[in-house]
C-alpha cells in the first residue's frame, strides 16, 4: 500500500503548494510531477523479469507487466530470461608448438522457477554473481588450453565433437552453481596459424595434382588397352575377311573351270586358269582406260609371262 500512498503524495503535494502559494509555478511543479511518475513506473517487457529492493534489502519480483514503485526508496535490477549467445575465442599451443584458435559459442539462460523469494533462480542468479560471462569465459578459456596442448594440429581438427562435450560438461556444473542453465555449446571455428595453414593447404594441392595426375594416366592406360584391343579386333576381322574374300574367290575360280571344261573336255584346268586370269586382266585394263585423265603403260606380254615389248605414253596401246 505504501507503493501507492507515498508516489501520490509526491505528486500531488507539489501541485497543491502551487496552487496555494504561486500559480505561476505550476508548469514547473508539472514538470516536476512527470519526472516523479517516470520514477514511479517500471514496465517489465516478456521473457524479462526485474527484482525490486526496499531501501537496499531485496523485496519482491516483476514479471511481464506494468508495475508501480516508491520513488528513491526502492530500486530495482533486471535479468532476461531468454537464451543468449556468448561468443568464446581461445588460442593455445598444442603439443607440437603449433599455435591454435578455437571458437565456440555458448548458449545459456535463467530457468525461471516462479519463485519469487530468495531461494529461487532469478534471486540467485542476480545476486550470487556479479558477471557470468566472465566466469564463463574463464572455464572455457582453462579447459580449453588444458585440451589443446594435448593435441597435435593434426588431430585438433578431428576433436571438435570431443572438445564441444568436454566443454560443456565442465561448464553445466559451472553454470549451475550460479543457478544458470546450458542450453548448449557449438564448436564455431578451429583455425591454426596463417604459416601452418598455408603449408598444409599446399599439401592438400600436391596431393590433389598428384591425384589428378594419377587419373589422367590410368585414363589414358585405359584409352591405349581399348584402342588396342579395338585394333585387333579390326585386324581380325579384316584377316577374317580377307579370309573369305579368297574363299570365296577360289569357290568362284572352281565353279567357272568346273563350267569351261563342260563345254570341251578337251581343256585342262591350267588352261582354264590361264583364260581366266586374261580376262580378268582385260577387264581390270578397260576400267582404267575408263577414267578421265587416266595415263596407262602397258605392258605387252605373251602368255607364258614372257615381256616381249614396253610401251609408254599417254596413249592405250593394244595388242
Amino acid at each position: 500500500m505504501l507503493r501507492f500512498f507515498v508516489p501520490a503524495l509526491v505528486i500531488v503535494l507539489p501541485m497543491m503548494l502551487t496552487y496555494f502559494l504561486w500559480v505561476q509555478w505550476f508548469i514547473i511543479s508539472m514538470i516536476a510531477d512527470a519526472f516523479l511518475i517516470a520514477l514511479w513506473v517500471r514496465i517489465v517487457k516478456p521473457n524479462n523479469v526485474r527484482t525490486v529492493e526496499f531501501l537496499g534489502s531485496f523485496n519482491r519480483i516483476l514479471r511481464a507487466w506494468f508495475h508501480l514503485i516508491i520513488p528513491v526508496l526502492e530500486t530495482t535490477r533486471a535479468q532476461v530470461l531468454y537464451r543468449r549467445n556468448f561468443p568464446v575465442e581461445v588460442e593455445w599451443v598444442t603439443h607440437d608448438n603449433v599455435t591454435a584458435y578455437i571458437g565456440l559459442n555458448v548458449i545459456y539462460y535463467v530457468r525461471d522457477d516462479w519463485l519469487n523469494s530468495k531461494e529461487g533462480n532469478i534471486f540467485k542468479s542476480i545476486y550470487n554473481i556479479d558477471d557470468p560471462k566472465t566466469m564463463m569465459r574463464a572455464t572455457i578459456d582453462e579447459q580449453l588450453r588444458w585440451m589443446i596442448v594435448s593435441f597435435t594440429h593434426k588431430e585438433i581438427f578431428a576433436k571438435r565433437e570431443e572438445i564441444g562435450e568436454a566443454i560443456e560438461e565442465r561448464l553445466r556444473e559451472k553454470l549451475s552453481t550460479f543457478w544458470f542453465t546450458l542450453d548448449s555449446i557449438q564448436v564455431r571455428d578451429v583455425k591454426l596459424d596463417n604459416t601452418v595453414m598455408h603449408a598444409m593447404n599446399k599439401v592438400v594441392e600436391t596431393q590433389k595434382f598428384k591425384e589428378a595426375a594419377m587419373n589422367e594416366a590410368e585414363a589414358k592406360k585405359i584409352m591405349q588397352v581399348k584402342e588396342a584391343e579395338a585394333e585387333k579386333e579390326s585386324k581380325i576381322l579384316l584377316w577374317e575377311g580377307m579370309a573369305g574374300q579368297r574363299m570365296k574367290i577360289a569357290e568362284w575360280f572352281k565353279e567357272s573351270v568346273d563350267l569351261i571344261k563342260k563345254t570341251d573336255d578337251s581343256l585342262n584346268a591350267e588352261k582354264v586358269l590361264q583364260f581366266l586370269l586374261d580376262s580378268s586382266r582385260i577387264e581390270t585394263l578397260w576400267n582404267i582406260w575408263a577414267r578421265d585423265s587416266s595415263k596407262l603403260i602397258y605392258l605387252n606380254e605373251n602368255l607364258e609371262g614372257r615381256s616381249s615389248k614396253l610401251i609408254a605414253g599417254s596413249d592405250i596401246m593394244e595388242s
